[in-house]
């Protein structure tokens, strides 16, 4: 059987080409294509469209160039002595994206830009302990000490003690402070008690094991004498090993003529890359996996080539006087108004389905996890107890001006403890600590976020924001009403019953009143509350304030829940009245309750002609 060489079908002379029709192309618009060694060692530009494939031969004036890109592509160009196995192929072809420009001469200029893909190495705990010592070294110029140990690193640091933390905490050079161990801050304690400095000298030690590599900090002791006990429970160690983690990250290291004593260590661990890579490093908790990522820097490279060079015509068309949209790979789409962005997700919102409980702490969570997310549930109203004016007012405070993103955000608050995990989440995730991370009131949240792997960090993050989510929607509500005479007012305030947080809806609303006396208009104030209570379900409260006249009106779904407020309703009334309110009327009735009291817009049904 004959083979079909495509590289020939390509490159048919102008008398045999399948398709002669004019490729049209957009100047300066992005193409997604490919560069490919032929085999007469030239090379070609690929670019598929949806008028047939564009083939253009480069200039051999490039292909040293051209040459170095292909290979610092392919993974195994990196490959050097017992390295472990790569987790991607070897690509055929180079990547690229491309953009047209017709010059003045008739030529051609194409700007590339190269898209390859990050390199992915499983090391184990021997080679990330390496990569962590050098790593942070280098952050504190601090030499490593010798140890007749081959599992044992060991560096000498000079630590010290936040003076507001009661010496609990200990904290070394570049990194968020630990908490220390009970004996570690007994015995701590007695050795400042003849010191007159919170700064000392321990030792920072990593060793490393079958079950992966476990930082520690080793108390000092007398001079020239090995360092003594170790400073940190197993949750710190942990935290510890992930933050060197992110000292590894934060180190700008380039792979192409450098000499960071990083990349000195990667080469003695076999890596060699080629090219110009960014070194990334991710291992979970105790160490045991670990991986070291090759991020790719894009390279670019303009040529000038000609017509004749192309297997078909090409007709160039500006952007101006671009009609229709492309279809080809790679094009450019256009961009919403941030004003009909904003109106959709307003829209949007209320029309979401109800999701279960996001602050549920289920057991096959990570510990460090169910602690974030029962610190947030213990900073939401308790809705088994009655709040005074001084407990409600900062709560709700909290709520009307939450910000995921706002400043001195209080952890005392239901909303603020909400925005500071969210922060810290964010800053943990980014590898750029936030403003929040250096309050001494968050520290707590700090060291359990810290001690979070990248994957439990991002599904805890989606997991509040989803919580968050729902308070921003009464805003939103809030907001478009802003728009009338009348004053309204939406709010959702989370409580928490039991084991579960549950949103409580509050409205108020200035309206006019019914009935006009002599021709004048008179104000009414309603508060609208929707409760869930859960056995009991769902309870709706309006209450109708004009002057001093109150009404009072219950709205239930169960019997039994009716029967509950009958009881309850004559106390209510008389506490009304010590108010030096006057209650017209009070009364619960059977009804059906509304699933929410957000608006519900229709403007999704408006169909613009």
């Amino acid at each position: 059987m004959n083979q079909i060489n495509l590289d020939k079908l390509l490159q048919l002379a102008p008398s045999g080409k399948a398709d002669t029709a004019a490729l049209k192309l957009v100047v300066a618009q992005v193409y997604q294509g490919q560069i490919q060694q032929l085999s007469g060692g030239g090379f070609s530009l690929q670019v598929p469209s949806a008028q047939g494939a564009l083939q253009i031969t480069l200039p051999a004036s490039a292909n040293i160039t051209l040459q170095q890109l292909v290979q610092q592509a392919s993974p195994e160009a990196i490959k050097t002595g017992q390295l472990a196995a790569l987790q991607t192929n070897l690509p055929p072809r180079l990547p690229v994206q491309v953009q047209f420009q017709p010059l003045a001469n008739g030529n051609i200029e194409l700007n590339i830009q190269t898209v390859a893909k990050a390199i992915t190495l499983n090391i184990p705990p021997e080679q990330l302990r390496q990569l962590l010592l050098a790593a942070y070294s280098a952050k504190t110029a601090t030499t490593p000490m010798r140890s007749a140990d081959s599992s044992i690193s060991a560096l000498l640091v000079t630590a010290k003690i936040p003076l507001t933390a009661n010496n609990t905490l200990i904290q070394l050079p570049a990194l968020a402070p630990l908490a220390l161990s009970g004996k570690a801050q007994a015995n701590l304690a007695q050795w400042l008690g003849v010191s007159q400095s919170s700064q000392f000298t321990v030792a920072l030690q990593l060793k490393t094991s079958d079950k992966g590599v476990e930082p520690n900090v080793l108390q000092p002791t007398s001079q020239g004498q090995q360092p003594g006990t170790a400073m940190l429970d197993k949750p710190q160690q942990q935290a510890l090993l992930q933050q060197l983690i992110k000292v590894f990250n934060q180190q700008p290291v380039n792979t192409a003529g450098s000499n960071h004593p990083i990349l000195n260590a990667v080469k003695q661990l076999g890596i060699a890359p080629p090219g110009a890579y960014q070194l990334q490093l991710q291992a979970n908790s105790s160490g045991s996996l670990a991986q070291l990522q090759l991020l790719p820097q894009k390279d670019q490279l303009q040529l000038a080539v000609l017509p004749e060079d192309s297997n078909r015509p090409l007709q160039f068309i500006s952007r101006t006087a671009q009609n229709t949209p492309t279809t080809t790979a790679g094009a450019a789409s256009g961009f919403l108004s941030a004003a009909t962005v904003q109106q959709a997700w307003r829209h949007l919102l209320p029309l979401l389905p109800q999701k279960g409980d996001l602050l549920t702490a289920l057991p096959e969570l990570p510990e460090q996890v169910q602690q974030i997310l029962q610190l947030v549930r213990q900073s939401q109203p308790d809705g088994s107890k009655v709040l005074t004016l001084n407990q409600l007012a900062p709560q709700l405070q909290s709520l009307l001006q939450f910000q995921p993103l706002q400043n001195n955000a209080n952890v005392q608050t239901s909303g603020g403890t909400l925005a500071v995990a969210i922060q810290l989440l964010l800053g943990h995730l980014l590898q750029k600590p936030l403003s929040a991370a250096q309050q001494p009131a968050n520290q707590k949240l700090l060291q359990l976020v810290n001690s979070l792997e990248p994957n439990q960090t991002s599904n805890l993050l989606r997991q509040l924001a989803g919580h968050s989510g729902t308070l921003q929607q009464s805003q939103l509500a809030t907001l478009d009403s802003s728009q009338s005479a009348q004053q309204h007012l939406l709010l959702q305030l989370p409580l928490q019953q039991g084991e579960h947080s549950v949103f409580s809806q509050i409205q108020l609303e200035q309206r006019e009143a019914d009935g006009k006396a002599k021709g004048e208009k008179q104000t009414q104030w309603q508060l609208t509350m929707r409760f869930d209570l859960q056995q009991l379900g769902p309870l709706l409260v309006v209450a109708k304030l004009q002057q001093q006249q109150l009404q009072l009106q219950f709205y239930t779904e169960q019997t039994e829940t009716k029967q509950l407020a009958d009881k309850f309703l004559p106390l209510l009334k008389e506490r009304c009245n010590m108010q030096g309110l006057v209650v017209s009327d009070a009364d619960c009735v059977l009804g059906k309750i509304p699933d929410t009291l957000l608006p519900r817009a229709n403007s999704l049904l408006a169909v613009k002609v």
